[in-house]
């Protein structure tokens, strides 16, 4: 009886020790597989089925950009054309624009323009612009006194009186060891006033009447020499608008006049509205004409009833 018992124990111990060995090897090959990522798990293997019986994702549509309405697309061939016409626009020779000289007259006289803008006769210039002496110191006091008398003379600065502040007596007069002050607007001292600095200056020139004539005359010589001084009938304008290009028109029919000057007796209302726009066209009148105003424009205009006019100015006789 004792013998079998001991078979029955060690039978039992075998199939103990066989079930450890099989449940041991098991655990290994379920860990295997969880490390392993081909092989799939219970709840992939469930899942597999129901992802693939859902139908593809729809592309998601592209997002419309907002572009501004200005914007312009040139096609390629239109963007090719533009540049070729641009090329042979600068590769063309410009046409040399030729020169129009300005009427002639003999010496001491002045053409006469028409009002067509061609040329009507001659006219004897006044002696006093004909035959003046010439003297350039005379002219070159007269445009120096208008400059001078032009200028502002706002420049000013603050002397100690100026300055604000400074009343009181910085310290005693002894007993401090310091040197004596009275104020702290000193120039001596920072943010003190300024010792002599410009405070009213004035620029002004005054030229007496003669060399203020001489001077005038002089100038009007000087045009009327290079000849750029002109006689004008008048200006005539198409209706009751007077238009700057007739202006234009009629100056271009006379030649190369660059910068003109119109002088007139009394104020033309309707020449004055014309030229108001023009560039590089004044009008003055026989009064309001200064020697600077000569000297500034290229070619004067003198209408044939202010001539005399301009002659008195100048200093002769009418």
């Amino acid at each position: 009886m004792a013998e079998k018992k001991t078979d029955a124990k060690k039978k039992e111990k075998a199939t103990k020790a066989k079930r450890a060995t099989e449940a041991r090897v098991a655990t290994k090959t379920l860990r295997g597989q969880k490390s392993d990522p081909s092989t799939p798990t219970k709840t992939q293997a469930k899942a597999a089925p129901k992802a693939a019986a859902k139908p593809a994702a729809k592309p998601a549509p592209k997002r419309a950009v907002a572009r501004p309405v200005t914007r312009a697309v040139v096609k390629a061939p239109e963007r090719e054309r533009i540049e070729r016409r641009t090329a042979e626009a600068a590769a063309a020779p410009k046409p040399k624009r030729e020169p129009r000289p300005l009427p002639t007259a003999p010496a001491g006289q002045a053409p006469v323009i028409g009002t067509d803008g061609a040329v009507a006769g001659t006219v004897e210039l006044p002696e006093v612009i004909a035959k003046v002496v010439a003297r350039t110191g005379v002219l070159y006091q007269a445009l120096a006194a208008t400059a001078a008398n032009a200028r502002q003379a706002t420049a000013a600065t603050r002397n100690r009186a100026r300055v604000k502040g400074g009343g009181a007596k910085p310290w005693r007069q002894k007993g401090t060891g310091r040197a004596r002050a009275g104020s702290t607007r000193s120039p001596l001292w920072r943010h003190g006033g300024v010792v002599f600095g410009p405070n009213g200056r004035k620029f002004e020139q005054r030229l007496p009447e003669k060399m203020r004539r001489a001077a005038f005359a002089e100038a009007m010589a000087s045009r009327a020499g290079e000849g750029r001084l002109l006689v004008y009938e008048g200006l005539s304008f198409n209706g009751d608008r007077p238009k700057t290009r007739m202006v234009i028109e009629w100056l271009g029919k006379v030649g190369d006049t660059g910068s003109a000057l119109f002088v007139t007796g009394e104020l033309d209302v309707a020449a004055a509205q014309a030229t108001a726009n023009a560039r590089d066209v004044g009008l003055r009148t026989v009064g309001t004409l200064r020697t600077e105003d000569v000297m500034r424009h290229d070619t004067i205009f003198v209408r044939r009833d202010a001539l005399e006019a301009v002659a008195t100015r100048a200093g002769g006789t009418a």
